[in-house]
């Protein structure tokens, strides 16, 4: 689409051309040949050449001269360059002159190609071609400027080109005043330097230094002030990525005869005063405006704004005067089409005619707060906007911004720092208080129901303030096919199998400037199988955030511009069955010029993964490189990816045997056994024994018991193989909606928990074969124990967030109903206390008919059980 808008560009420019005579154009562009001025300076020459390792693109420049004669309009460069390598020959071997036929001309003195120290001269009017030299067509900017080409032939390795010309006039729109910036450095390195202003005595010229220039030496000549300066072996100024627009480190003097900024005030208005409109279309547009909005300022305002934002498009036509002079108001709302200071004078006369105070403003939009570094000159500004004065508040507006909504002066400006208000009497410039940014929140949405379906993916991107009128203009300029095939792309990046199924929606909220747009995907290769049976996996990165992280060189010894202003609040969202196993997470790193926020957290079935990030200012600057790279490379290595396993069917995946937690259970019923050994060896002093030929054999109720307790270690045994106990993959399990660390707090205290019930369990039925006496306490122990381990077991799982079952809570009831009827019966029970009274060691009781039954009924025979109560 790009190619297609310059390419009627180039038709509209041929056409223009054909009317230029209407625009002040003075003729064809014409090459000139002539001997050099007399009035330039003489100077020392200077024979060392630039050491080699400095040299960039094969070849350096021996001299760069600029002689200004400030009165005669003329400025003078005399260049020479010399050929080292044959990429020197590559780029070097050619002559680019840029002039403005509209009000300068130009003179070609000499070129002269030196050859083993034998000049050829080479000076033709025919060796050079003009051409239109539209740098800034992209921009929908028409200058009128043209370039002098001469390409060289025969150039070599080891020649030396020089060449001399002269360009005289300067642009009437400044009223001969002067003001120019001379640079003593450039990409390339130069051996001498030397440049020269002659300029009358009664015109005062005001210098400012940047980046240590060479001391100037006056002096005297014909009656004129002569500055002259000189540098020698000046070295390249390294260029990094990524500068900020207003960083400039070349050196450089900037000179200028206005002595304040009200003298560039006074200038800016007799240019570009605000024209009352009294007539014509613009008129009765006017009259319109009025009737529809009733008298309400801010209505006015607001429909005034957009008329001239959205209904005269962005185009300048900058030759010659016009390229500080506005065309009329009245002529650029016919033509509907104007650059910034057009744009700002049609704005300003428009709400001046609606009884709003309004005034163009001067600004650099590179610049920013900077500009106050400057001393006063119109060449300091390339921008122009608006200030309206609407109910006693002052509101900034850029008319070349497009599609702007939103209510009253409630409008978003950027921060261009300070500007110049074209008011009468102002002599200084105003800082412009920074207005409330916008913001984006975006939100991807996949929904994953099975291994096997594709996935649902859904993004959603809200706008607001500034960041909704940017996505306006951009949706407006491009087709609804084209915005979704560039949304389908960026996605096809990381899913090559993902497919769109409806159109992108867009919603506008104009009144309060928000822009919502909803995308609508399948996925097919979400998961993707694990290195395991049974297992997939799938992963995230947050590229568009990734995408905004500032790049620094590793190198650099300049700022480094960051996107401001920026705040993106970016959340992936994955919603799974069965719900997430992690752990919240949460990082920040705070900064004087940017902030990140990274937080990952579950909810139900909605995994969550959260990422912020704003810049705070313009640039970062040289002190915090280091930093913000380590910062950068931190969030972009750990900060902005996250992975999972998605298991359906835990029983597909393979068994790997958890050793650590055989070893750890074997040392633990090892330690039960020694310990159930102590205690059957422990004779019980005080219980006084009957004769054992009165000890009750195992029956009635004791039955069931028996054969729950000989059951039991066998049940027990198949739920700690069946469970996946020494399994390791079961410890690794990542169960949706569970957090790590507590589910395998909860996995461990289960298997332990287990072991010590079959070590127990086993023990009292020991205990029961032999009716022992410790028996009864021992099982009632067990009872109650069963009851604590399985409600433990379930508030920890519960805990851990693992979904339960209804088989869970049954265990825990069952467990407590058990321990109700045999704990009370064990107690109370007659049978229980006739039948375990055997102690320890029993070679000492058991066969001992000397020993008399010390409990009145003993000797009776007890022929039944019966449950307490």
């Amino acid at each position: 689409m790009q190619k297609g808008l310059i390419t009627l560009l180039t038709l509209f420019i041929v056409l223009l051309q054909a009317a230029l005579p209407n625009f002040g154009y003075a003729g064809a562009p014409v090459v000139h040949l002539s001997p050099k001025p007399v009035w330039l300076n003489t100077y020392k020459a200077y024979d060392k050449k630039v050491s080699s390792r400095n040299i960039t693109n094969g070849y350096f420049y021996q001299l760069f001269e600029e002689q200004l004669h400030v009165e005669k309009q003329a400025d003078y460069t005399h260049i020479i360059k010399e050929i080292v390598s044959e990429a020197g020959i590559q780029n070097g071997s050619s002559i680019n002159i840029g002039f403005d036929p509209s009000f300068e001309r130009l003179d070609v003195h000499d070129i002269t190609v030196w050859r083993n120290n034998k000049p050829e001269k080479r000076l033709s009017a025919r060796s050079f071609k003009i051409l239109a030299d539209e740098k800034e067509l992209s921009r929908f900017i028409y200058q009128g400027s043209y370039s002098a080409y001469c390409i060289l032939d025969d150039i070599r390795k080891g020649d030396r080109i020089e060449y001399s010309y002269t360009i005289t006039g300067r642009n009437p729109i400044f009223n001969n005043k002067f003001s120019q910036d001379l640079y003593f450095q450039s990409s390339v390195p130069f051996a001498h330097v030397y440049k020269s202003i002659l300029v009358s005595p009664s015109r005062k010229l005001n210098f400012k230094s940047f980046n240590k220039t060479p001391q100037a030496s006056v002096s005297k000549k014909d009656g004129l002030t002569n500055y002259e300066w000189s540098a020698y072996q000046v070295l390249p100024v390294e260029y990094f990525d990524n500068q900020p627009g207003w960083y400039n480190n070349y050196a450089y003097i900037q000179v200028s005869d206005y002595s304040s900024w009200k003298e560039v005030t006074d200038w800016a208005l007799s240019v570009n005063p605000v024209i009352p409109v009294t007539n014509g279309k613009l008129a009765v547009q006017i009259a319109g405006l009025k009737a529809a909005t009733k008298g309400n300022k801010e209505r006015y305002f607001r429909a005034a704004v957009k008329m001239v934002q959205d209904e005269v498009r962005y185009m300048g036509i900058e030759m010659g005067e016009y390229s500080h002079r506005a065309n009329s108001p009245e002529k650029v709302f016919n033509q509907r089409y104007g650059d910034c200071k057009d744009k700002s004078l049609l704005l300003a006369s428009v709400l001046r005619a609606g009884g709003i105070e309004a005034e163009m403003v001067l600004v650099n939009s590179g610049i920013d707060a900077g500009i106050d570094k400057f001393i006063p000159t119109p060449n300091a500004f390339n921008h122009a906007v608006v200030v309206a004065t609407i109910n006693n508040k002052q509101v900034w507006v850029d008319a070349t911004i497009s599609y702007q909504r939103g209510t009253g002066t409630n409008i978003y400006f950027p921060e261009y720092g300070k500007g110049l208000v074209l008011k009468p009497g102002n002599n200084g410039l105003t800082t412009i208080t920074p207005v409330k940014t916008g913001k984006i929140d975006l939100q991807e949405r996949y929904t994953i129901t099975d291994e096997k379906a594709k996935v649902p993916f859904i993004v959603t991107t809200v706008y607001t303030l500034n960041e909704a009128d940017k996505i306006r203009d951009k949706l407006a300029s491009s087709s609804m096919s084209e915005t979704e095939k560039s949304y389908l792309n960026y996605y096809t990046k990381v899913y090559p199998k993902i497919e769109q199924t409806d159109s992108v929606t867009v919603i506008d909220d104009e009144e309060n400037n928000t822009v919502t747009t909803i995308e609508h995907y399948l996925i097919s290769d979400l998961l993707k199988k694990g290195k395991e049976t049974g297992r997939f996996e799938a992963g995230f990165y947050a590229n568009y955030i990734n995408d905004l992280l500032p790049v620094i060189p590793n190198k650099a010894v300049s700022p480094v511009a960051l996107s401001f202003p920026l705040n993106i609040n970016y959340t992936i969202q994955v919603v799974m069955p069965n719900g997430w196993n992690i752990e919240e997470g949460h990082n920040e790193i705070k900064r004087d010029a940017y902030i990140f926020k990274s937080q990952s957290s579950a909810e139900n079935d909605t995994l969550s993964l959260n990422y912020q990030l704003a810049y705070l200012k313009d640039f970062i600057p040289v002190d915090k490189l280091d930093e913000t790279r380590e910062d950068a490379k931190k969030v972009s290595d750990n900060e902005l990816s996250y992975s999972f396993t998605f298991t359906p069917d835990v029983s597909k995946v393979p068994y790997h045997f958890n050793y650590w937690m055989f070893l750890a259970v074997m040392i633990f019923a090892v330690g039960l056994i020694i310990q159930a050994i102590r205690i059957y060896k422990t004779e019980t002093k005080s219980l006084q024994f009957v004769h054992w030929r009165y000890q009750m054999p195992i029956g009635g109720w004791l039955i069931l018991i028996a054969l729950g307790l000989a059951i039991t270690p066998l049940a027990i045994f198949a739920i700690i193989i069946n469970n996946g106990s020494f399994d390791l993959s079961k410890w690794n399990l990542a169960l949706p909606g569970a957090s790590k660390a507590f589910y395998k707090a909860a996995f461990t205290f289960e298997v332990f928990g287990n072991i010590f019930s079959l070590c127990y369990t086993s023990f009292c039925f020991f205990l029961l074969i032999k009716r022992r006496d410790i028996f009864p306490k021992l099982v009632i122990g067990l009872y109650a124990y069963h009851v604590v381990f399985h409600f433990m077991d379930y508030a920890l799982l519960q805990a851990a967030g693992v979904k339960l079952d209804t088989d869970d809570s049954r265990d825990v009831m069952r467990s407590m109903i058990v321990a109700a009827i045999w704990i009370p019966y064990f107690i109370k029970s007659t049978r229980v206390q006739k039948t375990f009274i055997m102690p320890y060691p029993v070679s000492n009781y058991a066969f001992d008919t000397n020993i008399q039954p010390q409990t009145e009924g003993h000797e009776q025979e007890i022929k039944g059980d019966k449950l307490p109560g």
